[in-house]
């Protein structure tokens, strides 16, 4: 697989994972909130979210959009 190649398949994946985010219930209204990036083949998602509630949701949404990867939640929760 050539370098675009894998940018490309990347670039699909994060807005994958972003329209999931946005069409997700409890975290639609917070996606914009939300960077999803992929580093080193794992995707990692930092911002701010409201509750851990939330927090612990990430992952299994992500999942759920079919990546199967390593995923490192760096979000915080705000105080």
């Amino acid at each position: 697989m050539t370098t675009q190649e894998c940018e490309s398949r990347d670039r699909r994946i994060v807005e994958k994972i972003r329209a999931v985010l946005r069409a997700n219930p409890t975290l639609g209204q917070h996606a914009s909130f939300i960077e999803v990036s992929i580093e080193q083949s794992a995707i990692v998602v930092r911002g701010n979210l409201p509750s851990d509630a939330m927090k612990e949701e990430l992952v299994p949404v992500i999942r759920s959009a079919g990546v199967l990867c390593q995923v490192n939640n760096c979000v915080l929760v705000a105080a």
